[in-house]
């Protein structure tokens, strides 16, 4: 539970982060999805328990539901439901390297993109959201996705380091076995 709540902090802060310096630089469109990669880290790295991970998802997601203003529980919801595709992938793929790490983080960020624009299609009417004004952002998404890409390695290897300094990574001590000859 632990690894899971260092996730989330971290994952809070490099939301703060980027948002923070976004408004000192005056960007407003090209910023990565930081928390995209600490979802897929979650789910690829470690032990890769479901129950805790899909807690942090669900906390990044309402984390960033409250960043960017967007009707509580959609980035909640696209957050849930990637992880639990990124969690199944994990038995899948092996991610080694930083350009796994960053193939991954690129997975994550276009599920949980693909995810929001598809909620909100579904829900314009109920939210009063004009369905013209979303087409132009799906369209821009992929330098949102860019951006990521060239952000996972340093952000994976962040939460690497964290977790070897504060040693989370350390597997549980296994039973004794005794040799009974």
């Amino acid at each position: 539970m632990l690894r899971a709540f260092t996730h989330l902090i971290i994952g809070w802060l490099l939301v703060a982060l980027v948002g923070g310096l976004a408004d000192v630089l005056g960007l407003s469109i090209v910023l990565p999805a930081t928390s995209a990669v600490v979802l897929a880290h979650a789910a690829f790295a470690g032990q890769r328990e479901l129950v805790p991970g899909l807690a942090v998802a669900v906390s990044l997601g309402y984390v960033e539901d409250l960043h960017q203003g967007a009707p509580v529980g959609v980035l909640t919801l696209a957050f849930a439901i990637s992880f639990l595709v990124l969690h199944w992938a994990a038995g899948r793929i092996a991610v080694r390297g930083w350009s796994m790490r960053a193939l991954v983080s690129l997975m994550a960020v276009a599920l949980i993109d693909t995810l929001t624009i598809l909620t909100l299609l579904l829900l314009a009417d109920p939210l009063a959201i004009r369905t013209e004004a979303l087409w132009p952002m799906a369209l821009s998404l992929r330098w949102h996705a860019l951006a990521t890409v060239l952000v996972a390695p340093p952000v994976w290897s962040l939460l690497q380091r964290t977790f070897t300094v504060f040693r989370l990574d350390a597997q549980p001590p296994s039973e004794l076995h005794l040799d009974h000859r």
